[in-house]
């Protein structure tokens, strides 16, 4: 759809809680049929969860508005000294109108009058946001790049994945197994998680990642919750070593009938270059095959080169790309 133009048209920035809400789920529903046109995720499920919070008036953000008609959102979430925001979405013809940066500085102007704050971090997954990008940037704030990636299981693997696979397999570090989920590993699973990312890019972008508690919570959403799918412990996996000790953990999703995510992989880092990560891939992406299943995604830091390459030569495409940022003071 083309891009329309803004010029003598008036757009107007409000508070989310008074927009109209049966205009507000038009723009939800779009965005609904751009997830799974474009990333092969069918959103709905978290969609009606934030719709509902709309519908109680506690959705925290800014609408743009032409008329009665709304054209863009973003909202965010505050907790403690940290506002995460949660999504910037503007609708497909008007963007490249200044309509994301509007709501980006809507945004922040607010942000910046709550006492305590000292930290924002913009994660979601964007679609056409340049210059709310833009305006990150100006503001200070540092960029990152993430690589929404995907394999598709209906086409055999390649020469070189298959060689690669095979080599994987004959690593086998010795004092550790690979064994299926189980609820019981949840707590060394954050520990593990926590591990993994001390000094990484990601635990520069995401808070959470610096602390053991901070893990586990976003445990609880890749397992409880819908926002990365619905969790598949019979597809999730663990590295056990002799001590009982989690050595890696990948957490498996489905995010529409015939679509899975790996929302989480992660190795020790006194694990790691033992090819364990691409067992623990190997094993689960064979498996969702063996289920039908007709393409696995997965979402990468591309500053974390090491994990980029390791997707590549597993099969992995990028499918779309968008920037993060955070800022704290």
């Amino acid at each position: 759809m083309a891009t329309v133009s803004a010029s003598n048209i008036e757009i107007n920035v409000v508070s989310l809680a008074d927009v109209e809400l049966s205009k507000l789920e038009d723009l939800f529903d779009e965005q609904c049929e751009e997830w799974l046109s474009l990333l092969r995720w069918d959103y709905s499920g978290p969609s009606h969860l934030i719709r509902d919070v709309a519908r109680q008036r506690e959705l925290t953000g800014f609408a743009a508005t032409v008329g009665r008609d709304v054209i863009g959102l973003a909202f965010y979430v505050v907790e403690g000294s940290r506002c995460s925001i949660g999504d910037i979405y503007v609708s497909s013809e008007w963007r490249g109108t200044g309509v994301d940066r509007r709501l980006a500085l809507a945004v922040l102007e607010y942000i910046e009058t709550v006492p305590g704050v000292r930290r924002i971090e913009s994660q979601c997954l964007s679609i056409g946001t340049n210059g709310a990008a833009e305006l990150f940037t100006q503001r200070g704030f540092e960029q990152f790049h993430r690589l929404y990636m995907s394999i598709d299981l209906n086409s055999p693997p390649s020469p070189k994945q298959r060689s690669d696979s095979i080599d994987s397999l004959k690593m086998k570090p010795r004092d550790v197994s690979i064994k299926p989920w189980s609820d019981a590993d949840f707590s060394r699973a954050a520990q593990a998680i926590h591990a993994s990312y001390v000094g990484e890019p990601d635990g520069l972008i995401n808070g959470q990642y610096r602390t053991e508690q901070g893990c586990a919570e976003l445990m609880s959403i890749l397992t409880d919750t819908l926002w990365c799918g619905k969790f598949l412990p019979e597809k999730s996996l663990v590295v056990v070593g002799r001590s009982g000790n989690l050595a890696g953990v990948l957490i498996a999703s489905r995010i529409a009938h015939h679509a899975a995510h790996i929302g989480q992989i992660s190795i020790v880092p006194a694990f790691q270059g033992l090819g364990l990560g691409r067992r623990l891939i190997d094993r689960t992406v064979a498996g969702f095959r063996q289920s039908g299943f007709d393409c696995v995604s997965l979402a990468v830091t591309k500053e974390n080169s090491r994990a980029l390459r390791l997707y590549e030569s597993c099969g992995f495409q990028v499918a779309h790309s968008f920037p993060v940022f955070f800022h704290e003071w």
